[in-house]
């Protein structure tokens, strides 16, 4: 068993390859879209963030319509305010001791993927990610050249059994496994928790196995009910744990402002790689003082209230309108319900006949590798959809899944 981070044996010479293809609907008129994960609308901050970006540029223009300075990395890193307000939350929430050299600012959580591949893979590398999974971090592996390995999710999160047979069947044909992916809390697009027996046992393969984990905790802070679990950075003693937030799911997507956590060593691997100017220098002071003013606290309490409505809302049209035909899991937080069609009943049609009428979801094979017998599952976004619209809108998707029985 390894104990010993030596990060040089992950980085990577690797160059960003191009971009992730997008879905795009034909010329449909969308009148509920519980496609995507999106925010709603009604709980942007709006008056406080036209506040505070007045007050931004009124008293430093200066600096913040710059690149930024050299001093701090805060071209690369991102403005180091930012950067210590957040090491200053991840030690309240995370009881780990981070300074604004462990934080760096992305633009959203998926530059935070795409910088992590960039730094850690060379090709024919094998990379651990859950099945189903959000399809961006598969192409970002794919793109380098190196090989994404899925590992089924079930209700208590990633099968850490069945990874641990993958990495010694990975060490029998000479290979190793170089970091496992997890959406660990609030997985997409299931919305399961990765149990705490399994966090901590994941944890003890990294050290055993010599790997990387790349947190995805996005939707960690939407909490709607349960018990709050640690996340693996916070349970991680072996600083192997890169941990990935983002505004986007919590005050809004356009901020695109997100930030990496680790290990100093591994965030300097990430800045090596990274190919831009920055964040914005403004919205990072935007953002800065939204949290120094302790807006950001009350404003998860407002939205998670707002989100658990819409769950419970979504939750009881399921049950009203598709019962039977369809089963879906509870999730404690997150955007997505994951549903799964009864025997039976054609997942092509159903999204067809639903989207005629106005009704997007995302179908299963966006998610999976194999698109056959993910066609039987379909997640729904319950966040953006505004409340009143959300049990109409799930009265068309029965009405679409009774048609859509196979006869």
């Amino acid at each position: 068993m390894t104990d010993a981070l030596d990060l040089s044996s992950f980085r990577s010479r690797a160059a960003q390859r191009g971009r992730p293809g997008y879905w795009d609907f034909p010329e449909v008129q969308i009148k509920w879209a519980f496609e995507a994960g999106l925010p709603d609308p009604r709980t942007f901050p709006i008056d406080d963030l036209v506040r505070i970006s007045e007050r931004v540029l009124r008293e430093d223009a200066d600096d913040a319509l710059q690149y930024g300075g050299g001093a701090h990395g805060s071209i690369v890193y991102g403005w180091e305010g930012l950067r210590d307000r957040l090491a200053e939350r991840t030690r309240r929430v995370d009881g780990r001791e981070v300074d604004r050299r462990g934080v760096l600012l992305t633009s959203g959580g998926v530059q935070g993927i795409s910088l992590f591949c960039q730094a850690f893979l060379d090709e024919g590398d094998a990379v651990a990610v859950e099945l189903p999974t959000w399809e961006a971090v598969v192409g970002s592996v794919q793109r380098l050249g190196a090989e994404p390995i899925a590992v089924p999710v079930d209700g208590d999160g990633l099968r850490v059994d069945l990874l641990e047979k993958q990495i010694e069947a990975l060490r029998a044909a000479g290979r190793r496994l170089k970091f496992v992916y997890t959406i660990a809390t609030f997985h997409t697009p299931t919305g399961v928790c990765l149990s705490l027996e399994r966090r901590r046992r994941l944890l003890e393969l990294a050290r055993q196995w010599d790997f990387l984990v790349l947190e995805d905790n996005v939707y960690g802070e939407l909490r709607y009910s349960g018990e709050t679990l640690p996340t693996l950075f916070a349970l991680d003693t072996s600083e192997r744990v890169v941990k990935i937030d983002s505004f986007s799911k919590t005050v809004a997507p356009a901020l695109r402002l997100g930030w990496v956590t680790g290990h100093p060593d591994a965030i300097a691997a990430l800045s090596a790689v990274r190919g831009d100017l920055g964040v914005s220098q403004w919205v990072a002071r935007v953002a800065e003082t939204f949290l120094t003013e302790g807006l950001y606290e009350p404003h998860l309490d407002k939205i998670r209230a707002v989100y658990r409505d819409k769950r419970d809302v979504a939750l009881a049209a399921l049950e009203q309108h598709c019962a039977g035909s369809l089963h879906w899991n509870v999730p404690d937080g997150g955007y997505f319900l994951w549903c799964t069609l009864a025997d039976g009943i054609d997942g092509r049609e159903v999204m067809k006949r639903a989207f005629a009428e106005g009704v997007v979801c995302r179908p299963g094979e966006r998610f999976c590798g194999d698109p056959e017998p993910a066609k039987s599952y379909f997640r729904l976004a319950f966040t953006m959809v505004p409340h009143e619209a959300i049990e109409p809108g799930i009265a068309v998707l029965g009405r679409a899944i009774a048609a859509s029985t196979r006869s």
